[in-house]
């Protein structure tokens, strides 16, 4: 039997045993229980458990031009995740991926709340850097996160975190030092960097108007800094990872991603957005032991939501009328605008060689529409159009044309 029907099985058994539970222990303090958001919670004498799973899978569309020419499904997730809180102080959260041989376990990290200004996280964990990186994916508006969030941003590393809140929630920071520079970057080619020193500060500036929807507006900047050791750098993927667009060239010296984030999210509706750049130096790579010039891949997207039925925008939509119950469920609105652009500067004559030559800049861009069905709290069905476009129509999944228009639609079980 494959991991995935074993997985849908677990998240079944465990939603209603859960549900069976809650009934049975409904008078008691401890024991196994449904809590109020759904998911399957164990109630212990000096703590809680809750039994968290998520399992999505995608069918694009076809295209003869990409070599699909049947509708193409895929796993896309199937995760299970514990986390849990420990005598009020600690918690805890530890997942694994089905299906994922590489690297299984995604987060597996402890948690030592002090008080709300400062608590400290160790383990492995998503670096403090990019707002879509960040988000869980069970709360994601699009089916793939945007191609800055995939590509530039650091993603999951071995570490510590300081973090927490000042005054009230007006200021929020994140401050740790991690054994690499995330998962993102490292492949069965490359390692990435090392020794990494990340930092994100969030502030909401009106946070004391008495506008609801000036209070929600948020802005904030991250860093990460690391070394590179005459590695491979990052590459250029296009959305669906069909094509490579710029591709990967030796790096050497320090890795320094830089970022900028806002957000707002009032009643239904949310618009969010940020910029980001990576650049890696290339020391001591010419000829005579110069330093050469290095590359630079930036990033940016825009994006907004609107909750067609009028439900708060509260992360992932929790429909007031299920599907199974006495409505429709709930429907959001998508769209993104994004791009991604990666820059060699050019190498003297004297240095040329295939492991420094940089690839020609090469720029992708992205629209995103699409709208996503709530069909209670555990369902959703998302389809969204797909418009990219390639600078370079010859590095691109459709060469000499340079634009990939796909469908996709998505089907996720969450708890």
């Amino acid at each position: 039997m494959s991991s995935a029907p074993r997985l849908i099985g677990v998240l079944g058994v465990c939603a209603l045993v859960a549900s069976v539970a809650g009934v049975a222990t409904a008078q008691t303090p401890t024991g196994l229980r449904l809590a109020d958001n759904g998911r399957p919670t164990l109630q212990l004498p000096f703590g809680e458990m809750v039994f968290r799973g998520r399992v999505s899978t995608t069918v694009r569309s076809p295209s003869r031009d990409r070599g699909t020419p049947r509708p193409d499904p895929e796993w896309q997730t199937r995760r299970l995740q514990v986390e849990g809180t420990l005598f009020e102080k600690v918690e805890f959260e530890v997942s694994r991926e089905f299906g994922d041989a590489d690297e299984p376990e995604r987060d597996a990290f402890a948690n030592l709340r002090f008080d709300r200004a400062f608590e400290l996280r160790a383990g492995q964990f998503k670096m403090p850097f990019g707002y879509d990186a960040l988000i869980g994916g069970a709360n994601l508006d699009f089916v793939h996160r945007s191609l800055a969030g995939r590509l530039l941003a650091p993603g999951r590393d071995l570490g510590v975190m300081a973090h927490g809140r000042l005054g009230g929630r007006r200021v929020t920071y994140q401050a740790g030092y991690f054994r690499g520079d995330g998962d993102n970057a490292r492949t069965s080619e490359t390692r990435g960097g090392r020794r990494a020193l990340a930092g994100r500060v969030v502030v909401a500036p009106f946070l004391s108007s008495p506008n609801p929807a000036l209070a929600a507006v948020r802005v904030g900047g991250a860093v990460v800094t690391s070394h590179l050791d005459d590695s491979l750098g990052l590459r250029g993927r296009t959305v669906l990872g069909e094509g490579v667009f710029f591709d990967r060239v030796f790096v050497n010296g320090r890795r320094m991603r830089r970022g900028l984030e806002a957000s707002w999210v009032h009643g239904p509706a949310s618009l969010y957005g940020e910029y980001m750049t990576v650049s890696d130096q290339r020391d001591g790579m010419g000829p005579a032991g110069e330093a050469l010039p290095g590359v630079i891949a930036s990033g940016w997207y825009v994006a907004a939501t609107w909750v067609l039925t009028g439900e708060r925008k509260d992360g992932r939509v929790n429909p007031e009328h299920g599907l199974f119950r006495d409505g429709l469920g709930a429907f959001e609105f998508v769209m993104r605008v994004e791009g991604l652009s990666f820059t060699g500067a050019p190498v003297p004559a004297a240095a040329f060689s295939p492991l420094v030559v940089p690839p020609a800049p090469n720029t992708d861009h992205v629209v995103t529409v699409g709208l996503a069905w709530y069909l209670n709290r555990y369902l959703k069905i998302t389809g969204s159009a797909v418009m990219e476009s390639v600078q370079d129509p010859y590095r691109s999944p459709v060469p000499g044309s340079g634009r990939v228009p796909t469908a996709v639609v998505q089907f996720q079980a969450a708890l």
